[in-house]
């Protein structure tokens, strides 16, 4: 034990003190929600992306697992929601089996007890971890292309476009913050880059779901469930659960002092959603005299 790099023994308990901290956490929500859709439907994929691999596990009880994982950790101050393994294909392919998983499992269990988890991330800097994330992530976006299928791959293109907003809008924080320097600061024209900025990267990943599926359903000529998906991302916009118009990408109310934008958005989603619906009916009702002669 050293004191000076705070390693000591502790184990868990379980604690009902942070039901004091829920009042807090509601402002978070916008992030906390899609990440717990995306996690959830990661789970899926990674369950999908070990059949791909010749691993076939059953997805709802990989869901089962993964959501009473997540329920037991909150009880002892867990605050992530569990899901499987990113990068199963990788993993195998480097000869990994169960037991590395639970090797894993005892590595963080144990180090956690002592601290020794944390002293690690203190220690090792980021150019050691980011790589490994980097492998993941590659080898996802690889997998990703690899088996969706060829007409859908436009939907996984415009997946991207989202998170690399939220990517960019993270530096342009962070440098506005070294300057010292405000979004209302900036020139018309950069406030103006900004604002839109800000906009497609809150909510993102719900963002990239959305856009995914109508692409999808465009591509398979879904018209009656486009118009659903546009009205559920118009809803979503009207509340901030995607394109929040505020920093922080805070929930809101409908409401008269909300930005321009947000009604404009909302607005399109309909627009989109009422015309490609439209031209569905029209191109059935174009058809049905031709085929009855």
């Amino acid at each position: 034990m050293y004191s000076e790099t705070g390693l000591h023994w502790l184990l868990p308990a379980p604690t009902f003190l942070w039901f004091d901290g829920l009042s807090g956490a509601l402002p978070y929500l916008p992030l906390a929600i899609p990440f717990a859709f995306a996690t959830l439907i990661g789970g899926i994929d990674n369950t999908e992306s070990a059949a791909a691999a010749g691993d076939k596990y059953a997805t709802r009880d990989i869901l089962l697992v993964e959501g009473a994982a997540t329920f037991v950790a909150a009880l002892f101050g867990g605050v992530m929601q569990n899901t499987p393994y990113i990068g199963h294909p990788a993993y195998k392919r480097m000869g990994c089996h169960t037991g590395y998983t639970v090797a894993t499992a005892l590595f963080i269990g144990l180090g956690a007890f002592v601290g020794v988890v944390g002293l690690l991330l203190s220690w090792l800097p980021e150019s050691v971890l980011v790589p490994i994330l980097v492998f993941v992530g590659l080898e996802l976006s690889t997998q990703a292309f690899r088996e969706t299928d060829r007409e859908h791959l436009a939907a996984i293109a415009i997946a991207f476009i989202p998170a690399i907003a939220q990517l960019v809008l993270l530096h342009w924080k962070s440098l506005l913050d070294a300057l010292h320097v405000s979004a209302e600061g900036l020139p018309p024209a950069q406030q103006t880059s900004y604002r839109a900025l800000t906009l497609l990267a809150n909510g993102f990943i719900l963002t990239s779901m959305l856009w995914s599926t109508l692409v999808i359903d465009i591509i398979d000529r879904r018209r009656n469930r486009i118009l659903v998906v546009s009205l559920l991302a118009a809803a979503l916009t009207l509340i901030g659960g995607i394109h929040s118009p505020y920093a922080d990408g805070r929930l809101f109310f409908p409401e008269a002092t909300l930005p321009r934008s947000t009604y404009l958005l909302a607005s399109g989603y309909v627009l989109f959603g009422a015309v490609t619906w439209a031209i569905d009916r029209f191109d059935r009702s174009s058809i049905r005299p031709s085929a009855s002669r």
